[in-house]
């Protein structure tokens, strides 16, 4: 059975739960997919913010503050403009925060408007083509296409302060994560 929402469909399927910072990454594995959509709502306010430790990813919904627990999260799989990916079901694992929770966590976050290169050197970048968003991480030499999305917009990269995962907002979705060492190990490269 395959569920659609807002150009998502969703495929239930038996999953298990991990327990540990490192849960999202065990479950984007099992899907063998690199990014997941943690926050569903076409009501995203701000850039994500990042606690301090990687495991909470904060969004804020219609002026209200929310985080998503990465060693709690369960993922279903999906696919999104042709390509697949995680979802987690509609509201799921999504709990308040205070706005000055969300401050703190945003001292520790480097955003960015369309692009955003981290400590490590990688770069994320949003690019437009028409209607169209295509997501592009490189470092040095290397260039990947993440994704490339149809008539929706994209945007606010947000490295984790571990910078081994990426978090954006695509407008008719909400909030995606990709881990951007298997983005660079699975992605077509473009040279």
């Amino acid at each position: 059975m395959r569920m659609r929402i807002a150009g998502i469909a969703l495929v239930p399927m038996f999953f298990m739960v991990f327990n540990g910072v490192d849960n999202l990454r065990s479950e984007l594995r099992r899907l063998h997919v690199h990014t997941a959509l943690l926050v569903r709502s076409q009501a995203i306010d701000d850039s994500p913010v990042w606690s301090p430790d990687s495991r909470y990813i904060g969004a804020n919904i219609q002026g209200k503050w929310f985080k998503v627990d990465l060693s709690r999260v369960n993922l279903l799989e999906a696919t999104w403009h042709g390509e697949r990916l995680g979802s987690v079901g509609s509201d799921e694992g999504l709990e308040p925060i205070t706005k000055g929770k969300a401050r703190e966590w945003d001292k520790v976050t480097k955003h960015g408007n369309t692009y955003l290169t981290g400590k490590s050197g990688v770069r994320a970048e949003f690019n437009n083509d028409e209607l169209s968003t295509f997501l592009t991480l490189s470092k040095g030499t290397q260039r990947v296409i993440v994704f490339k999305s149809d008539i929706e917009s994209c945007g606010a990269p947000t490295f984790s302060p571990d910078e081994e995962f990426l978090a954006y907002i695509c407008e008719t979705n909400g909030v995606l994560v990709t881990d951007v060492g298997e983005a660079f190990s699975t992605a077509k490269n473009h040279d």
